[in-house]
């Protein structure tokens, strides 16, 4: 039952095996064929002795009798085995079982050596969710395959995930802060929507033939927050029109530290919410300035100036300049350099702070020529001076340039492109809600450079909710991982 010596035997026979590969037939082969024949071999090798390690373990087992946290002792009855599918191959466990009528069994082993309660090892579903994070659920499964020769259905990865992610929202509450020395003296905040293509789910009795142009989809928001710290950086008003006239280069910036970001479904409240809570984990002596950069979004700012208290609020410098191209495009031809003398001209009066005067000259503009311009080019107008109007409280961009402030949100534009648009909008896919929800939690933790921290803390709440206390279960690797 625990022959360790034959497991032991049987990984010295197959390397070598591969050592007598390497130095007779390998030799004749290139190294392609070669390095392939190695790992693929080499895993069955390390399978070997990842078997010896199970049976040690259990054959050291001597116990007669076991003792339950309820205080029950159990006698040892006999020896059940489990499936267990590891990066090396499938293995069977066989782990002392100890059991008395009317009480239930204890398997010691498996909470000695923190076996997940899936056939797969942590490992395997490690893996696994980092190539789900990045790729669709079927390269996933060719992946695994490949490499691992591996035989892991989508219906599984695709229950793994939530599985995993269950725990995102808990490990970012409690994930270690940022070093004070490694933060800039500015916290800023950025957020914004961007949709995810959903399955509809449509009773089957009211499902019916697609009319021409339907989809079987529709688009569920994901809010996307990022939370960083950077130093300041102020420019002058020349800086920023070079910059975004002359299309010029800009100065190098002060570099984002510490980026986190999150997504989720839960709503616009939600997201601000956990910027609130994370701003003042990194700041609770409020000493750091705290701005929020979002764009035009009227239903955000409501929830926003409610939410998060101590902000500077900054509407997004370049959504308000695609507003003044809008408005150039009423009187100049596009890309004429009318329409650009236009824009640079009037930008550089939102840039002084001068966003009165801008609006002021536009609705003359409107009131002396309203009879010239079509109604389409008079509603563009009208769109354009009362956007500057709603939004005029958080265009004091001389203000905010001089105290070097962000302006721009870029930072949450790239995280929806980058977290979500870039998978969760791959040819054809439609996403269930909790399928979605699972895959951007992970992807963000992992792109935030915390997947290795994270990873430490399912595995222990897990064996938590399996065992009872995961603070045993943990070997020194993962518990720094937790207090890092």
């Amino acid at each position: 039952m625990f022959d360790v010596e034959k497991s032991i035997a049987e990984a010295h026979s197959k390397f070598k095996e591969l050592a007598d590969y390497v130095l007779m037939e390998g030799q004749r082969q290139d190294a392609y064929v070669v390095e392939r024949r190695l790992f693929q071999d080499g895993l069955k090798a390390l399978g070997c002795l990842l078997e010896a390690y199970f049976r040690q373990r259990a054959g050291a087992d001597t116990r007669k009798v076991v003792e339950s946290d309820d205080g029950e002792r159990l006698p040892r009855e006999r020896v059940i085995s489990r499936r267990y599918v590891s990066v090396f191959g499938e293995l069977e466990l066989p782990r002392p079982y100890y059991h008395r009528d009317g009480l239930p069994g204890l398997l010691p082993l498996d909470e000695e050596t923190n076996l997940p309660e899936r056939l797969y090892s942590y490992v395997v579903q490690e893996l696994v969710q980092r190539r789900v994070n990045r790729m669709a659920y079927d390269e996933v499964v060719a992946e695994m395959g490949q490499l691992f020769g591996l035989k892991i259905d989508k219906h599984t990865i695709e229950r793994l995930a939530p599985e995993i992610a269950r725990d995102a929202d808990a490990y970012t509450e409690t994930a270690p802060t940022p070093a004070a020395e490694s933060e800039g003296a500015i916290l800023a905040a950025f957020i914004d929507g961007k949709g995810v293509p959903m399955v509809k789910e449509e009773p089957a009795e009211h499902k019916r033939r697609l009319g021409p142009g339907e989809k079987h989809s529709r688009k569920k928001e994901a809010m996307v927050a990022v939370v960083h710290s950077v130093a300041p950086h102020p420019r002058t008003v020349e800086d920023i029109l070079t910059e975004l006239c002359e299309r010029r280069s800009p100065p190098e910036r002060p570099e984002a530290q510490n980026k986190r970001v999150r997504v989720t479904f839960a709503g616009k409240q939600d997201a601000m919410e956990w910027v609130a809570r994370e701003v003042a984990r990194r700041d609770p002596q409020k000493r750091k300035p705290r701005v929020c950069v979002m764009d035009g979004s009227l239903a955000l700012w409501r929830v926003a100036l409610l939410t998060l208290n101590g902000f500077t609020f900054v509407l997004d410098l370049f959504h308000a300049l695609e507003y003044l191209w809008d408005a150039a495009y009423v009187f100049h031809p596009v890309g004429s350099a009318e329409a650009e003398a236009f824009v640079r001209h009037r930008l550089r009066m939102l840039l002084e702070g001068k966003v009165g005067r801008v609006i002021g000259g536009l609705r003359q503009m409107l009131t002396k020529r309203e009879g010239q311009l079509s109604k389409s080019k008079c509603k563009t107008l009208r769109k354009v001076i009362g956007y500057y109007e709603g939004h005029r409280k958080w265009m004091h961009y001389d203000q905010y340039i001089a105290a070097g402030l962000p302006i721009g949100s870029g930072a949450v534009e790239g995280a929806c492109a980058h977290v979500v648009k870039d998978r969760m909008e791959g040819s054809g896919m439609r996403w269930k809600l909790d399928g979605a929800e699972a895959v951007l939690k992970s992807r963000a933790l992992d792109l935030n450079g915390q997947w290795e921290s994270f990873w430490a803390y399912h595995m222990a709440q897990e064996a938590e909710r399996r065992f009872g206390s995961p603070s045993r279960l943990l070997d020194p690797l993962h518990r720094a991982a937790l207090s890092a």
